[in-house]
Protein backbone atom coordinates (compact mmCIF):
# COMPACT_ATOMS: atom_id res chain seq x y z
CA UNK A 1 0.00 0.00 0.00
CA UNK A 2 1.66 3.09 -1.16
CA UNK A 3 1.95 6.61 0.86
CA UNK A 4 -0.71 8.29 -1.24
CA UNK A 5 -3.24 5.34 -0.69
CA UNK A 6 -2.87 5.82 3.69
CA UNK A 7 -3.17 9.65 3.04
CA UNK A 8 -6.89 9.27 1.39
CA UNK A 9 -7.71 6.70 3.90
CA UNK A 10 -6.97 9.00 6.92
CA UNK A 11 -8.57 11.76 5.43
CA UNK A 12 -11.69 9.30 4.46
CA UNK A 13 -12.13 9.14 8.29
CA UNK A 14 -12.23 12.58 9.58
CA UNK A 15 -15.58 14.49 10.60
CA UNK A 16 -16.08 17.99 10.52
CA UNK A 17 -16.03 21.41 8.71
CA UNK A 18 -12.71 22.26 7.07
CA UNK A 19 -10.84 25.86 7.83
CA UNK A 20 -11.07 27.05 4.42
CA UNK A 21 -15.04 25.92 4.53
CA UNK A 22 -15.68 27.49 7.91
CA UNK A 23 -13.64 31.12 7.07
CA UNK A 24 -15.87 30.95 3.64
CA UNK A 25 -18.99 30.66 5.75
CA UNK A 26 -17.87 33.42 8.41
CA UNK A 27 -16.81 35.97 5.41
CA UNK A 28 -20.27 35.16 3.92
CA UNK A 29 -22.29 35.76 7.36
CA UNK A 30 -19.75 38.68 7.89
CA UNK A 31 -20.90 40.49 4.49
CA UNK A 32 -24.99 39.21 5.48
CA UNK A 33 -24.29 41.31 9.12
CA UNK A 34 -22.78 43.98 7.29
CA UNK A 35 -25.63 44.10 5.07
CA UNK A 36 -28.00 44.35 7.67
CA UNK A 37 -26.21 46.76 9.20
CA UNK A 38 -25.97 49.05 6.48
CA UNK A 39 -29.61 48.73 6.23
CA UNK A 40 -30.11 49.84 10.03
CA UNK A 41 -28.07 52.91 9.02
CA UNK A 42 -30.01 54.05 6.78
CA UNK A 43 -33.37 52.86 8.68
CA UNK A 44 -31.69 55.83 12.04
CA UNK A 45 -30.57 58.09 8.61
CA UNK A 46 -34.31 58.36 7.74
CA UNK A 47 -35.85 58.97 11.34
CA UNK A 48 -33.19 61.09 11.49
CA UNK A 49 -34.80 63.06 8.81
CA UNK A 50 -38.35 62.47 9.90
CA UNK A 51 -37.77 63.91 13.42
CA UNK A 52 -36.24 67.19 10.83
CA UNK A 53 -38.95 66.85 9.17
CA UNK A 54 -41.33 66.95 12.27
CA UNK A 55 -39.71 69.67 13.87
CA UNK A 56 -39.83 71.88 10.28
CA UNK A 57 -43.75 71.50 10.03
CA UNK A 58 -44.32 72.13 13.53
CA UNK A 59 -42.52 75.68 13.01
CA UNK A 60 -44.18 76.58 9.32
CA UNK A 61 -47.82 75.51 11.34
CA UNK A 62 -47.01 77.62 13.85
CA UNK A 63 -45.97 80.70 11.67
CA UNK A 64 -49.63 80.14 9.96
CA UNK A 65 -51.04 80.09 13.10
CA UNK A 66 -49.31 83.49 14.14
CA UNK A 67 -50.55 84.59 10.64
CA UNK A 68 -53.98 84.40 11.47
CA UNK A 69 -53.60 85.97 14.81
CA UNK A 70 -51.73 89.16 12.83
CA UNK A 71 -53.73 89.54 10.56
CA UNK A 72 -56.67 89.40 13.08
CA UNK A 73 -55.00 92.30 15.19
CA UNK A 74 -54.07 93.89 11.94
CA UNK A 75 -57.61 94.48 11.29
CA UNK A 76 -58.59 95.29 14.94
CA UNK A 77 -55.52 98.32 14.88
CA UNK A 78 -56.65 99.90 12.02
CA UNK A 79 -60.18 99.76 12.89
CA UNK A 80 -59.70 101.66 16.03
CA UNK A 81 -57.06 104.08 14.69
CA UNK A 82 -59.84 105.05 12.33
CA UNK A 83 -62.12 105.40 15.04
CA UNK A 84 -59.67 108.05 17.05
CA UNK A 85 -57.83 109.48 14.04
CA UNK A 86 -60.66 109.19 11.18
CA UNK A 87 -57.82 109.25 9.05
CA UNK A 88 -59.28 107.41 4.83
CA UNK A 89 -55.44 105.87 5.31
CA UNK A 90 -56.87 103.22 8.23
CA UNK A 91 -59.87 102.11 6.46
CA UNK A 92 -58.10 101.76 3.09
CA UNK A 93 -55.86 99.80 4.58
CA UNK A 94 -58.35 97.66 6.94
CA UNK A 95 -60.22 97.01 3.45
CA UNK A 96 -56.98 95.98 1.40
CA UNK A 97 -56.15 93.04 4.28
CA UNK A 98 -59.69 92.26 4.06
CA UNK A 99 -60.30 91.71 0.51
CA UNK A 100 -56.19 91.50 -1.28
CA UNK A 101 -53.38 90.64 1.47
CA UNK A 102 -55.66 88.11 2.99
CA UNK A 103 -53.67 86.79 5.80
CA UNK A 104 -56.05 85.02 7.95
CA UNK A 105 -57.50 83.20 4.62
CA UNK A 106 -53.87 82.35 3.41
CA UNK A 107 -52.88 81.08 6.85
CA UNK A 108 -56.05 79.09 7.08
CA UNK A 109 -55.62 77.28 4.14
CA UNK A 110 -51.77 76.90 4.61
CA UNK A 111 -53.09 75.10 8.18
CA UNK A 112 -55.03 72.76 6.62
CA UNK A 113 -52.24 71.77 3.81
CA UNK A 114 -49.71 70.94 6.97
CA UNK A 115 -51.94 69.09 8.96
CA UNK A 116 -53.35 67.24 6.31
CA UNK A 117 -56.33 65.98 8.04
CA UNK A 118 -54.10 64.71 11.80
CA UNK A 119 -56.19 66.89 13.78
CA UNK A 120 -59.96 67.43 12.96
CA UNK A 121 -60.34 69.37 16.39
CA UNK A 122 -57.71 72.19 15.36
CA UNK A 123 -58.22 72.87 12.06
CA UNK A 124 -61.84 73.39 13.30
CA UNK A 125 -61.00 75.90 15.97
CA UNK A 126 -58.50 77.57 13.34
CA UNK A 127 -61.90 77.49 10.66
CA UNK A 128 -63.63 79.19 14.20
CA UNK A 129 -61.08 81.62 14.81
CA UNK A 130 -61.38 82.84 11.44
CA UNK A 131 -65.46 82.75 11.42
CA UNK A 132 -64.95 85.03 14.69
CA UNK A 133 -62.85 87.83 13.19
CA UNK A 134 -65.22 87.67 10.27
CA UNK A 135 -68.17 88.34 12.16
CA UNK A 136 -65.73 90.81 14.52
CA UNK A 137 -65.50 92.31 11.41
CA UNK A 138 -69.36 93.74 11.55
CA UNK A 139 -68.58 95.76 14.61
CA UNK A 140 -65.16 96.98 12.84
CA UNK A 141 -67.46 98.42 9.57
CA UNK A 142 -69.98 99.89 12.02
CA UNK A 143 -67.61 101.63 13.89
CA UNK A 144 -66.09 103.16 11.27
CA UNK A 145 -69.15 104.36 9.66
CA UNK A 146 -70.33 105.63 12.95
CA UNK A 147 -66.95 107.67 12.66
CA UNK A 148 -67.15 108.85 9.39
CA UNK A 149 -70.32 110.54 9.84
CA UNK A 150 -69.25 111.89 13.17
CA UNK A 151 -66.96 114.39 10.92
CA UNK A 152 -69.89 114.41 8.28
CA UNK A 153 -67.85 113.50 5.80
CA UNK A 154 -69.44 112.02 2.22
CA UNK A 155 -68.86 108.04 2.44
CA UNK A 156 -69.78 107.77 -1.06
CA UNK A 157 -65.62 108.03 -1.46
CA UNK A 158 -65.66 105.03 1.07
CA UNK A 159 -65.69 101.42 0.34
CA UNK A 160 -69.55 99.92 -0.52
CA UNK A 161 -69.57 98.29 2.65
CA UNK A 162 -69.33 101.37 4.89
CA UNK A 163 -71.60 103.32 2.65
CA UNK A 164 -74.40 100.86 2.85
CA UNK A 165 -74.05 99.43 6.40
CA UNK A 166 -77.64 99.68 7.71
CA UNK A 167 -77.59 102.35 10.73
CA UNK A 168 -80.39 102.23 13.17
CA UNK A 169 -82.62 105.46 12.90
CA UNK A 170 -81.49 106.68 16.63
CA UNK A 171 -78.01 106.13 15.15
CA UNK A 172 -78.83 108.30 12.24
CA UNK A 173 -80.29 110.58 14.39
CA UNK A 174 -77.14 110.90 17.38
CA UNK A 175 -74.85 114.32 17.07
CA UNK A 176 -71.02 114.02 15.84
CA UNK A 177 -69.89 113.73 19.40
CA UNK A 178 -72.05 111.01 20.22
CA UNK A 179 -71.33 109.29 16.89
CA UNK A 180 -67.69 109.44 17.56
CA UNK A 181 -68.50 108.05 20.94
CA UNK A 182 -70.46 105.63 19.71
CA UNK A 183 -67.41 104.32 17.44
CA UNK A 184 -65.22 104.27 19.89
CA UNK A 185 -67.17 102.00 22.24
CA UNK A 186 -67.81 99.61 19.73
CA UNK A 187 -63.95 98.76 18.67
CA UNK A 188 -62.75 99.00 22.67
CA UNK A 189 -65.78 98.21 24.43
CA UNK A 190 -66.45 94.89 26.16
CA UNK A 191 -68.09 93.07 23.89
CA UNK A 192 -65.33 93.58 21.30
CA UNK A 193 -62.71 92.42 23.46
CA UNK A 194 -64.56 89.35 24.62
CA UNK A 195 -64.29 88.44 20.94
CA UNK A 196 -60.74 88.93 20.69
CA UNK A 197 -60.01 86.96 23.85
CA UNK A 198 -62.06 84.14 22.13
CA UNK A 199 -60.28 84.13 18.63
CA UNK A 200 -57.37 84.15 20.58
CA UNK A 201 -58.53 81.20 22.64
CA UNK A 202 -59.22 79.28 19.59
CA UNK A 203 -55.83 80.18 18.08
CA UNK A 204 -53.98 78.63 21.63
CA UNK A 205 -56.40 75.48 20.96
CA UNK A 206 -54.70 75.11 17.21
CA UNK A 207 -51.45 75.62 18.96
CA UNK A 208 -52.12 72.93 21.44
CA UNK A 209 -53.33 70.65 18.97
CA UNK A 210 -50.43 70.96 16.60
CA UNK A 211 -48.18 70.63 19.95
CA UNK A 212 -49.89 67.51 20.35
CA UNK A 213 -49.54 66.30 17.27
CA UNK A 214 -45.83 66.83 16.68
CA UNK A 215 -45.15 65.00 20.39
CA UNK A 216 -47.10 62.00 19.21
CA UNK A 217 -45.16 62.02 15.88
CA UNK A 218 -41.75 62.31 17.61
CA UNK A 219 -42.54 59.93 20.27
CA UNK A 220 -43.39 57.50 17.80
CA UNK A 221 -40.50 58.39 15.31
CA UNK A 222 -37.96 57.93 18.61
CA UNK A 223 -39.89 54.16 19.43
CA UNK A 224 -39.01 53.29 15.65
CA UNK A 225 -35.85 54.50 16.16
CA UNK A 226 -34.92 52.73 19.91
CA UNK A 227 -35.72 49.69 17.63
CA UNK A 228 -33.51 50.33 14.93
CA UNK A 229 -30.55 51.13 17.60
CA UNK A 230 -31.57 47.90 19.31
CA UNK A 231 -31.25 45.90 15.85
CA UNK A 232 -27.77 47.80 15.21
CA UNK A 233 -26.75 46.45 18.89
CA UNK A 234 -28.05 42.58 17.37
CA UNK A 235 -26.22 42.98 14.41
CA UNK A 236 -22.73 44.15 15.88
CA UNK A 237 -23.02 41.61 18.57
CA UNK A 238 -23.26 39.32 15.46
CA UNK A 239 -20.04 40.58 13.79
CA UNK A 240 -18.10 41.07 16.86
CA UNK A 241 -18.50 37.34 17.13
CA UNK A 242 -17.96 36.64 14.28
CA UNK A 243 -14.58 38.74 13.56
CA UNK A 244 -13.06 37.77 16.79
CA UNK A 245 -12.95 34.10 15.57
CA UNK A 246 -10.51 35.36 12.80
CA UNK A 247 -9.03 38.10 13.64
CA UNK A 248 -8.34 38.96 17.34
CA UNK A 249 -6.97 42.40 16.33
CA UNK A 250 -10.87 43.60 15.47
CA UNK A 251 -11.60 43.16 18.99
CA UNK A 252 -10.08 46.52 19.91
CA UNK A 253 -12.01 48.19 16.95
CA UNK A 254 -15.36 47.05 17.89
CA UNK A 255 -15.97 45.73 21.65
CA UNK A 256 -14.64 48.54 23.17
CA UNK A 257 -16.62 50.75 20.76
CA UNK A 258 -19.75 48.46 22.02
CA UNK A 259 -18.97 48.81 25.97
CA UNK A 260 -18.32 52.61 25.86
CA UNK A 261 -21.91 53.19 23.64
CA UNK A 262 -24.04 50.92 25.93
CA UNK A 263 -22.59 53.30 28.48
CA UNK A 264 -23.56 56.23 26.90
CA UNK A 265 -26.60 55.45 26.03
CA UNK A 266 -27.41 53.98 29.79
CA UNK A 267 -26.32 57.32 30.78
CA UNK A 268 -28.16 59.09 28.29
CA UNK A 269 -25.43 61.25 27.07
CA UNK A 270 -23.41 61.85 23.85
CA UNK A 271 -20.92 58.81 22.59
CA UNK A 272 -17.39 58.81 21.71
CA UNK A 273 -16.44 58.66 18.09
CA UNK A 274 -14.35 55.93 18.24
CA UNK A 275 -13.50 52.57 16.68
CA UNK A 276 -14.27 51.22 13.22
CA UNK A 277 -16.12 52.90 10.77
CA UNK A 278 -19.05 51.40 11.49
CA UNK A 279 -19.42 52.65 14.81
CA UNK A 280 -18.11 56.07 14.28
CA UNK A 281 -21.19 56.42 11.64
CA UNK A 282 -23.47 54.82 14.04
CA UNK A 283 -22.22 57.40 16.94
CA UNK A 284 -22.41 60.31 14.85
CA UNK A 285 -25.66 59.44 13.39
CA UNK A 286 -27.18 58.56 17.29
CA UNK A 287 -24.65 62.21 18.42
CA UNK A 288 -27.03 64.14 15.52
CA UNK A 289 -30.20 62.52 16.54
CA UNK A 290 -29.95 63.46 20.58
CA UNK A 291 -28.16 66.96 19.67
CA UNK A 292 -31.75 67.24 17.31
CA UNK A 293 -34.26 66.36 20.15
CA UNK A 294 -32.02 68.54 22.38
CA UNK A 295 -32.85 71.32 19.91
CA UNK A 296 -36.45 70.30 19.11
CA UNK A 297 -37.57 70.36 22.83
CA UNK A 298 -35.55 73.84 23.08
CA UNK A 299 -37.03 75.12 20.03
CA UNK A 300 -40.76 74.25 20.94
CA UNK A 301 -40.31 75.99 24.52
CA UNK A 302 -38.87 78.99 23.12
CA UNK A 303 -41.70 78.95 20.37
CA UNK A 304 -44.66 78.48 23.11
CA UNK A 305 -43.17 80.98 25.63
CA UNK A 306 -40.60 83.94 23.84
CA UNK A 307 -41.45 86.55 21.52
CA UNK A 308 -39.61 86.34 18.48
CA UNK A 309 -38.43 89.61 18.05
CA UNK A 310 -37.67 90.96 21.52
CA UNK A 311 -37.21 87.78 23.12
CA UNK A 312 -39.76 88.61 26.18
CA UNK A 313 -41.90 86.22 27.16
CA UNK A 314 -45.08 86.75 24.90
CA UNK A 315 -49.00 86.50 25.39
CA UNK A 316 -49.26 82.44 25.58
CA UNK A 317 -46.61 82.83 28.42
CA UNK A 318 -48.77 85.83 29.75
CA UNK A 319 -51.99 83.39 29.75
CA UNK A 320 -50.15 80.72 31.66
CA UNK A 321 -48.55 83.08 34.23
CA UNK A 322 -52.10 84.65 34.98
CA UNK A 323 -53.59 81.05 35.69
CA UNK A 324 -50.71 80.39 38.12
CA UNK A 325 -50.94 83.56 40.27
CA UNK A 326 -54.62 83.05 40.42
CA UNK A 327 -53.44 80.13 42.64
CA UNK A 328 -51.58 81.85 45.08
CA UNK A 329 -53.24 84.84 47.41
CA UNK A 330 -50.49 86.94 47.19
CA UNK A 331 -49.71 90.57 46.66
CA UNK A 332 -48.75 91.31 43.27
CA UNK A 333 -49.07 94.85 40.60
CA UNK A 334 -49.73 94.27 37.05
CA UNK A 335 -48.16 97.20 34.98
CA UNK A 336 -50.06 97.28 31.24
CA UNK A 337 -47.75 99.51 28.89
CA UNK A 338 -48.07 100.86 25.69
CA UNK A 339 -45.90 102.42 23.08
CA UNK A 340 -47.48 106.13 22.67
CA UNK A 341 -47.85 106.81 19.06
CA UNK A 342 -46.08 104.27 18.00
CA UNK A 343 -47.91 103.94 14.49
CA UNK A 344 -46.30 107.25 13.05
CA UNK A 345 -43.18 105.61 14.19
CA UNK A 346 -43.21 102.85 11.51
CA UNK A 347 -45.00 105.58 9.59
CA UNK A 348 -42.46 108.05 9.40
CA UNK A 349 -39.18 106.03 9.98
CA UNK A 350 -40.55 102.71 8.11
CA UNK A 351 -40.87 99.43 10.13
CA UNK A 352 -37.00 98.70 10.60
CA UNK A 353 -36.86 101.44 12.91
CA UNK A 354 -40.42 100.48 14.53
CA UNK A 355 -39.10 96.90 15.53
CA UNK A 356 -35.67 98.62 17.27
CA UNK A 357 -37.86 101.24 19.04
CA UNK A 358 -39.86 97.77 20.24
CA UNK A 359 -36.12 96.12 20.91
CA UNK A 360 -35.07 99.05 22.71
CA UNK A 361 -38.68 99.54 25.08
CA UNK A 362 -38.12 95.93 26.11
CA UNK A 363 -34.53 96.18 26.79
CA UNK A 364 -35.21 99.06 29.48
CA UNK A 365 -37.80 97.33 30.89
CA UNK A 366 -35.92 94.32 31.58
CA UNK A 367 -33.00 96.08 33.01
CA UNK A 368 -35.46 98.59 34.92
CA UNK A 369 -37.79 95.43 36.49
CA UNK A 370 -36.09 92.87 39.56
CA UNK A 371 -35.36 89.81 38.09
CA UNK A 372 -37.74 88.15 39.92
CA UNK A 373 -40.78 90.13 38.11
CA UNK A 374 -42.20 89.09 34.68
CA UNK A 375 -41.56 91.47 31.44
CA UNK A 376 -43.84 90.20 28.68
CA UNK A 377 -44.72 91.51 25.11
CA UNK A 378 -48.45 90.79 25.28
CA UNK A 379 -49.50 92.69 21.32
CA UNK A 380 -47.51 94.55 18.90
CA UNK A 381 -46.74 97.77 20.65
CA UNK A 382 -48.36 96.37 24.10
CA UNK A 383 -45.95 95.20 26.87
CA UNK A 384 -47.11 93.72 30.61
CA UNK A 385 -44.88 93.38 33.63
CA UNK A 386 -46.04 91.99 37.05
CA UNK A 387 -44.51 92.53 40.10
CA UNK A 388 -44.92 89.85 42.91
CA UNK A 389 -45.46 90.72 46.62
CA UNK A 390 -45.90 94.58 45.78
CA UNK A 391 -48.40 96.62 48.11
CA UNK A 392 -49.97 99.30 46.91
CA UNK A 393 -47.96 101.67 49.53
CA UNK A 394 -44.92 100.91 46.78
CA UNK A 395 -46.57 103.31 44.35
CA UNK A 396 -43.46 105.56 44.54
CA UNK A 397 -41.23 103.29 43.07
CA UNK A 398 -43.22 102.13 40.35
CA UNK A 399 -43.20 105.57 39.43
CA UNK A 400 -40.17 105.96 39.64
CA UNK A 401 -39.10 103.38 37.30
CA UNK A 402 -42.05 104.39 34.64
CA UNK A 403 -40.17 107.99 34.84
CA UNK A 404 -36.49 106.74 34.25
CA UNK A 405 -38.01 104.72 31.09
CA UNK A 406 -39.33 107.66 29.61
CA UNK A 407 -36.45 109.84 30.63
CA UNK A 408 -34.40 107.53 28.70
CA UNK A 409 -36.76 107.22 25.59
CA UNK A 410 -37.37 110.97 25.17
CA UNK A 411 -33.19 111.25 25.38
CA UNK A 412 -32.16 108.75 23.42
CA UNK A 413 -28.37 108.00 22.93
CA UNK A 414 -28.53 105.97 19.83
CA UNK A 415 -30.43 106.89 15.97
CA UNK A 416 -33.74 106.18 17.38
CA UNK A 417 -36.29 108.84 17.56
CA UNK A 418 -37.73 110.37 20.34
CA UNK A 419 -40.73 108.89 21.51
CA UNK A 420 -42.72 107.61 25.43
CA UNK A 421 -44.56 104.87 26.79
CA UNK A 422 -48.23 105.27 28.69
CA UNK A 423 -48.60 102.70 31.53
CA UNK A 424 -51.39 101.63 33.56
CA UNK A 425 -50.73 100.16 36.95
CA UNK A 426 -53.21 97.89 39.33
CA UNK A 427 -52.96 96.23 42.57
CA UNK A 428 -53.91 93.53 44.34
CA UNK A 429 -53.67 91.48 47.73
CA UNK A 430 -55.33 88.25 46.45
CA UNK A 431 -52.82 87.44 44.30
CA UNK A 432 -53.95 87.37 39.87
CA UNK A 433 -57.77 87.84 39.20
CA UNK A 434 -59.62 89.07 35.67
CA UNK A 435 -60.93 92.07 37.58
CA UNK A 436 -57.32 93.13 38.04
CA UNK A 437 -56.44 93.01 33.77
CA UNK A 438 -59.53 95.17 33.53
CA UNK A 439 -58.62 98.13 36.14
CA UNK A 440 -54.82 98.13 34.53
CA UNK A 441 -56.52 98.88 31.31
CA UNK A 442 -58.34 101.16 32.57
CA UNK A 443 -55.71 103.23 34.10
CA UNK A 444 -53.66 102.88 30.90
CA UNK A 445 -56.19 104.56 29.16
CA UNK A 446 -56.78 107.55 31.76
CA UNK A 447 -53.20 108.38 30.79
CA UNK A 448 -53.45 107.84 27.15
CA UNK A 449 -56.02 110.90 27.47
CA UNK A 450 -54.29 112.75 29.71
CA UNK A 451 -51.21 113.28 27.81
CA UNK A 452 -49.55 110.41 27.77
CA UNK A 453 -45.93 109.88 28.51
CA UNK A 454 -46.83 108.94 32.37
CA UNK A 455 -48.34 106.00 34.83
CA UNK A 456 -51.48 106.06 36.56
CA UNK A 457 -52.63 104.01 39.25
CA UNK A 458 -55.86 102.55 39.19
CA UNK A 459 -58.31 104.30 41.45
CA UNK A 460 -62.21 103.90 41.88
CA UNK A 461 -62.66 107.29 41.03
CA UNK A 462 -60.97 106.39 37.35
CA UNK A 463 -63.42 103.58 37.15
CA UNK A 464 -66.30 105.91 37.77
Amino acid sequence: MDNKTLTDDKESTLKGLRIRTMSLWMVLGTILVSMLIGDGIINVMNRHRRLADITSDYIQTQNHVMNMSLGSNYLTEQARLYAITKESAHMEAYFTEVDETKRRENALQAIEEHLQGRDEAAFQMAVDALKLSNELMDLEIHAMTLAALSVKEDISQYDRRVQEYPLTQEELEYTQEQMADAARTLVFGQEYRDRKRQIEEKLAGVTEGITSICDQEKAESEKAMKNALLHQSFYTILVVALVIASYIMIAVLILRPIRLYVNGIKNNHFLDITGAYEFKYFAATYNNVYEMSLAQQNVLRQKAERDALTGLLNRQAFEQLKDQLSQAAKPLALLLIDVDVFKSINDTYGHEVGDQALINTANLLSRSFRTADYVMRIGGDEFAVIMEEMHEDRKGIIRDKISAINQSLQNPQTDLPKYSVSVGVAFSEEGYHDELFRQADQALYHTKENGRCGCTFYEKEINS
